[in-house]
């Protein structure tokens, strides 16, 4: 590891989950696993420069907005991740090698190349097994309350990666349970101009259904992943637009009134 890079094995991580409106009526429990950038002062930034910070590689650009969104207008739990994905990917089994990234698109992770055992625990103690946890009591509770709850992630992505553009405006991402994914695609594709990818620009064989396939398809729930691309939520306006678009499509897949 670069000696510029300051990682501190003792370091004491707050909470890697924050919930909003966690008593929300609505039929759905929203997750955003790639909410924020935030990296402690401890780490020195994984040694990269701050504006490598800002890119896509550490966050879902616009993800939390649009979710925050969708939560009011759903009247859905919303639970989001605090710190960056680049300290650990709450969307990854905790096993995969891209858990914890030594590479991202075109940038390597000084911070994470040839990472300790010890600091590959701390982590994963520390931001993986509670932010499931409580992911886990929120669909217990609201189950117990007799609550119908579907478990949809929401994320963001980059126009182009690794120099190629992506056609999509939308994904929705499922594995072996369609149904709700199937009736969101649905509606996505009745609107003019729309170009919504099935599995697209990722899909579960990429490893990115990790969440919504622990709390979701494992209990039987409804679920689905969306993937807005990130320039279509530059700005409040914009994401406000797409959870209304999306709270549509939502509650026509699941049979509410809108």
């Amino acid at each position: 590891m670069p000696p510029n890079v300051a990682i501190a094995a003792s370091t004491a991580f707050d909470s890697p989950i924050a919930v909003v409106n966690a008593q929300g009526k609505g039929p759905v429990l929203l997750l955003c696993e790639h909410a924020s950038n935030f990296i402690p002062a401890s780490y020195g930034g994984l040694g990269l420069p701050a504006r490598d910070l800002e890119r896509h590689i550490a966050w879902d650009i616009g993800a939390l907005g649009l979710a925050r969104q969708m939560s009011l207008l759903l009247d859905a739990p919303l639970a989001h991740a605090t710190y960056s994905r680049l300290l650990l990917d709450l969307n990854r089994d905790v096993s995969a090698g891209d858990s914890i990234v030594e590479h991202s698109e075109d940038t390597t992770i000084p911070g994470n190349v040839a990472l300790a055992g010890g600091e590959r625990r701390l982590r994963q103690a520390a931001l993986y097994d509670p932010f499931h946890k409580q992911v886990d009591a929120l669909i217990n509770s609201r189950l117990a309350g007799g609550w119908h709850t579907a478990v949809v992630s929401v994320h963001s992505f980059t126009p182009s990666y690794n120099g190629v553009a992506r056609p999509w405006h939308v994904g929705v991402i499922a594995e072996d349970d369609r149904l709700l994914a199937d009736a969101m695609l649905a509606g996505l594709r009745a609107e003019p101009g729309l170009v919504a990818g099935d599995n697209e620009p990722y899909g579960p064989h990429d490893g990115v259904y990790h969440s919504v396939g622990r709390h979701g398809q494992a209990r039987g729930l409804p679920c689905a992943m969306i993937e807005v691309r990130n320039d279509l939520l530059a700005d409040e306006a914009a994401q406000r637009r797409w959870a209304e678009r999306l709270q549509r499509v939502l509650f026509a897949a699941l049979g509410e009134p809108s």
